[in-house]
């Protein structure tokens, strides 16, 4: 097995900080929940990704156009690049939110003894919770797929597709 010549600094740190959030949790963890339930009962969280979506992809097609998209896409195809561009939006911007509101009601129901989902077991709730994490991870790891592309862009040669 080959040692590894140099410490991977990025991983590290986020490995550091990850255990750093967890005993911090492990301590303080009644003290961090109230903050938690502020910020997941104001409207902050949905307006933030809603802002990230819709200005991500509206950057990524004034710059890229149609030459990053898929010409096999039923929308471009049937619809045109802008509708293809706004179901994007939608898509995304309805699935971030509505994993939002779950993930809402689930840590309310846990933490502070409300009711959101009646007659739900607890095996029902997990799934409900890994399903709306991965909903909103898949969301935001899209996005920023598109931000990485306008944030290293640089001048190159278009690419056209033909149907």
């Amino acid at each position: 097995m080959k040692k590894p010549s140099k410490i991977n600094k990025k991983y590290t740190f986020f490995l550091l900080l990850m255990i750093t959030i967890i005993i911090l949790m492990q301590i303080y963890g009644h003290e961090i929940k109230k903050p938690i339930k502020e910020i997941f009962e104001s409207d902050l969280l949905g307006v933030i990704l809603w802002g990230y979506i819709i200005g991500t992809f509206c950057i990524h097609k004034l710059i890229y156009g149609t030459t990053t998209l898929k010409s096999d896409s039923f929308i471009l195809k049937h619809f045109g690049s802008y509708a293809d561009l706004c179901f994007g939006m939608t898509t995304y911007g309805l699935a971030g939110t509505t994993s939002l509101a779950l993930l809402k009601g689930l840590y309310l129901q846990q933490y502070f003894n409300s009711i959101y989902f009646i007659g739900f077991a607890s095996f029902d709730l997990v799934s409900m919770f890994l399903l709306s994490s991965f909903l909103l991870v898949y969301c935001i790891f899209n996005t920023s797929i598109l931000l990485t592309e306008i944030m290293f862009y640089g001048e190159t040669a278009k690419v056209e597709t033909q149907p």
